[in-house]
């Protein structure tokens, strides 16, 4: 039977799951070879927000934080990159106002860096994950976004149709 994990960023015990393993490779490789600071990763980072008059609820794995600001929400999970894009944009645009500039996708092997108001891939491999101060130079280039209400409930459509294929956002304790 697989062993629980420790995690890197946090120091809690987690539970057995298929992608943890992924999201652990994420942080360490943020952690040990890119020089985020610890406190600047944002571990099942979480909002909730009002769509449509009901409560709504969003999660990103990891976010990285600039300024006191999330500055990228990161998707870690095995798989095909292109099947995490869309979720991990509009997870971007919904987990916090201004929207969170920039997103990636990685699957432990091979990583995307995507604009999340625009949703352009931007840089694509393990180099396209960036450090503290390419992302930094990234975001000085970027003016902040208020999403629109129209914006929002789109967002919320897309990140609803994606979340509901893997674990929910409350399987992890």
């Amino acid at each position: 039977m697989p062993e629980d994990i420790i995690d890197l960023v946090t120091g809690r015990l987690l539970p057995y799951h298929d992608d943890e393993y992924i999201r652990q490779a994420a942080e360490k490789l943020l952690l040990e070879d890119r020089g985020w600071p610890r406190e600047r990763l944002g571990v099942e980072y979480r909002r909730t927000l009002t769509v449509c008059c009901e409560p709504f609820e969003v999660r990103a794995d990891l976010v990285l934080m600039a300024g006191g600001a999330p500055a990228l929400v990161m998707r870690a999970s095995r798989g095909s990159l292109v099947s995490r894009e869309k979720e991990t944009i509009a997870a971007a645009r919904l987990i916090h106002d201004p929207i969170v500039p920039f997103c990636l996708v990685y699957n432990g092997e091979d990583a995307e860096l995507i604009e999340a108001k625009s949703g352009k891939v931007l840089a694509s491999g393990l180099t396209a994950v960036p450090g503290p101060q390419r992302l930094q130079e990234l975001l000085d280039a970027t003016p902040p976004h208020h999403a629109s209400q129209d914006e929002i409930e789109k967002a919320a459509k897309v990140y609803s149709a994606f979340a509901f294929i893997q674990c929910p956002g409350v399987c992890r304790a």
